[in-house]
């Protein structure tokens, strides 16, 4: 070892090992602070010294890279390997809930709807003290299936992590009359908070097929399976906040479906309108709402994000 690599090692070990700042290394050496920023630089570079960056969850920066620029997407987050939907999911979430610690903060407001995604997300999301945080219920209740999933349970739940305010809408997430979905978002609790909804700013939605079967609408009984066609046949890709979109975003109206919800546009008021979804089979349902610019991030697996680039 030469004695300028004898130099590098020293001053790694002053700083990584025994935590010195730069500043008391140059006083010890004798040599100015930005001498000590190059030197721990040029350390780096020669592979003296490593940073290895320990995380749980490996993700795919080429993807998501990829999906950022293809998209014009603010950011995209994908997750590295192939998972069963399950493992997929909950690791999407344990993402998109780390990501959101690093956004969110004091005087700020948190949209959340509903489903599976959003309750694993939930689940993710750690403790922590802020200073006056709303959680907003973007659409109405469900009102049946798994109660843990729904708007009104997981707002409460997070406002409660974060020692936050919380805003609901106490109504179903559909009713079948146009007077009655009139009547209702006039009502002044939940007018107030369609209010907070559509100026929230950060959103978190997960993204919805009306063909599969295991998503929150779905098991809630909200459609038919004579309706799901009649709704594929007038061009339905997928949708959030309950509510349907063709491929190119466009909103399109199911007859006898009239949703308590945030508008669509809504989304497009968040500084951080966040989806998370996995499986290529819904690589439509995440085109729509890319091509509606509802979502300007996108937390995906590899399947998801392959099948989007491949039919982009």
């Amino acid at each position: 070892m030469d004695n300028r690599n004898d130099l590098l090692v020293h001053i790694s070990e002053l700083y990584y090992q025994q935590n010195l700042n730069q500043n008391e290394i140059a006083k010890i050496l004798g040599v100015s602070r930005p001498t000590v920023s190059r030197l721990l630089e040029e350390a780096r570079d020669t592979g003296i010294v490593e940073i290895i960056v320990h995380n749980p969850i490996r993700k795919n920066p080429d993807l998501s890279a990829k999906l950022r620029n293809t998209f014009h997407l603010r950011e995209a987050i994908v997750i590295s390997g192939n998972y069963n939907h399950d493992t997929a999911l909950s690791q999407c979430a344990e993402v998109a809930a780390s990501f959101v610690s690093t956004i969110l903060d004091n005087n700020m407001s948190l949209g959340l709807s509903w489903g599976r995604a959003i309750y694993e997300t939930c689940n993710a999301l750690k403790p922590k003290d802020y200073y006056n945080v709303n959680v907003v219920q973007m659409a109405g209740c469900l009102g049946s299936g798994n109660p843990y999933i729904d708007g009104l349970e997981l707002a409460l739940r997070v406002a409660k992590k974060f020692n936050g305010t919380y805003s609901n809408i106490i109504a179903p997430v559909y009713v079948d009359n146009e007077i009655v979905r009139d009547y209702l978002i006039e009502s002044p609790q939940i007018k107030s908070t369609l209010k907070k909804a559509y100026n929230v700013d950060i959103a978190l939605t997960g993204i919805g097929s009306l063909d599969d079967a295991q998503g929150s609408l779905n098991r809630a009984g909200c459609y038919t399976s004579e309706e799901i066609q009649a709704a594929l046949k007038a061009g339905v890709t997928g949708h959030i906040l309950a509510r349907f979109m063709d491929i190119n975003g466009n909103e399109i109206h199911l007859k006898d479906h009239y949703p308590i919800s945030a508008p669509l546009k809504s989304m497009h008021n968040a500084e951080w309108a966040i989806g998370i979804c996995v499986s290529e089979e819904k690589a439509k349902a995440v085109l729509s709402t890319i091509n509606g610019k509802y979502i300007n991030c996108l937390v995906a697996d590899e399947s998801l994000a392959k099948k989007l680039l491949e039919i982009a």
